[in-house]
């Protein structure tokens, strides 16, 4: 009883303590620049990018300014391409469609030319990641909910997990080619732990939310003849954990007061940031039909 009282006074105290307005300037500990790498590579027939920038300083309030005029090639440990930075778009560099990755090979990124931390000194840094297979997806199924706090739909997958390897997931959707999850952040993912070797039979991965927990009515209400695309990736253990931690740093802490957060990790040597995503990728269809609506309007 007297830890319970303690803990009501320091809790009504501390609440007194907030409830002063006082203007506080605060100072941030500058730390050196470092190199943000934003690059991804994977099996599929088209053009691939390179994104590089500069972290900014913590108080700035700008984004990071991007690195123009860098060496960039792509490896595959037996050729060797440079690529080649876009006019229009500076800081991106363009991995051209007609080269894609291969399973089972190791891809080495270079960045090279660039002087991040001003110092004089060009710098090097790298990242390698392996292509690894992804189980083929037979079908994708579509289905209505209201049981979370907003009306969406739940895209269902339908494939089988390969029995002889663990495998790690990251699932996109896009309705008629319009990519609505294109950040990290918004990926849902798994590993085949609870279900290795198994059938996977119409389970939710992703959802497009059509009115939010604040009834607001978003830009993707579905109607007849639209096109779902759901879009499976197969990762490696490394990237795998990278979205984890994404998803543990970018999401809701409990308890409020939880512990400070972690750097998420990197695969960009020489103290870069970011990470060379390196996948493969499965994809299916579905069309919206009259009989896929009656779930939602009846």
């Amino acid at each position: 009883m007297n830890k319970i009282l303690l803990y009501i006074a320091l809790l009504l105290t501390s609440l007194g303590l907030y409830s002063c307005e006082e203007e506080i300037d605060m100072k941030y500990k500058t730390s050196e620049p470092q190199l943000v790498v934003d690059a991804v590579f994977t099996d599929v027939d088209q053009e691939h990018y390179v994104i590089l920038s500069k972290s900014a300083e913590f108080d700035s309030g700008e984004p990071n300014p991007y690195i123009s005029d860098a060496t960039v090639t792509l490896s595959d440990g037996e050729n060797e391409i440079t690529l080649s930075e876009m006019e229009e778009t500076p800081g991106t560099y363009v991995i051209p469609q007609a080269y894609h990755a291969i399973y089972g090979k190791t891809y080495t990124l270079s960045i090279s030319g660039v002087d991040i931390n001003l110092d004089g000194e060009e710098e090097l840094y790298e990242a390698s990641n392996t292509l690894k297979p992804v189980a083929p997806v037979d079908s994708v199924g579509l289905t209505w909910t209201t049981a979370y706090g907003q009306k969406e739909w739940q895209v269902l997958l339908y494939s089988k997990d390969p029995e002889e390897t663990r495998d790690f997931y990251a699932f996109s959707v896009s309705v008629n080619n319009e990519l609505i999850t294109p950040n990290i952040s918004e990926l849902e993912f798994a590993d085949d732990k609870y279900f290795n070797g198994n059938d996977v039979v119409g389970v939710w991965v992703q959802s497009i939310i059509e009115e939010d927990e604040d009834g607001e009515v978003t830009k993707y209400p579905l109607k007849e003849g639209d096109w779902v695309k759901l879009e499976m990736q197969g990762l490696n253990e490394d990237y795998y954990n990278f979205i984890l931690a994404v998803d543990i740093e970018t999401g809701i802490k409990v308890p409020l007061f939880s512990g400070p957060p972690a750097n998420v990790p990197t695969n960009i040597s020489n103290g870069g940031i970011g990470f060379f995503r390196v996948y493969s990728v499965s994809q299916d269809s579905i069309q919206v039909t009259t009989e896929i609506l009656n779930q939602r309007d009846s």
